[in-house]
């Protein structure tokens, strides 16, 4: 059990250090496209909110889970949860908006 900790801890520290990269590229990408049609301004702050958020909840839930005494800070815990339900809320409103912006 303890083997799964590490490799699920190792997991969410790549997740949280690749995550803004990845978002910072598609947004890059999307921001120059040729066809002229741009993201709006939720959506765009909606993925500003995810580059902030993701990170916070991975990196520091990563750590949490290679030092058992961290996560008994109720502060660490408070963050993690915190930051891990505002990305969970960010992404549901990031496809309801795609969704909404698709549908003509």
């Amino acid at each position: 059990m303890d083997i799964l900790y590490r490799v699920g801890s190792a997991v969410l520290l790549l997740v949280g250090a690749l995550y803004p990269l990845a978002t910072i590229y598609v947004m890059m990408q999307s921001l120059t496209r040729a066809d002229g049609r741009r993201p709006s301004s939720t959506v765009l702050m909606l993925h500003f909110i995810l580059i902030a958020t993701v990170p916070l909840a991975g990196i520091l839930g990563g750590l949490a889970g290679f030092a058992p005494t961290l996560w008994e800070s109720q502060v660490i815990r408070a963050l993690v949860y915190g930051a891990a339900v505002l990305s969970l809320a960010a992404i549901v409103m990031l496809v309801i908006s795609s969704r909404s912006q698709q549908a003509p």
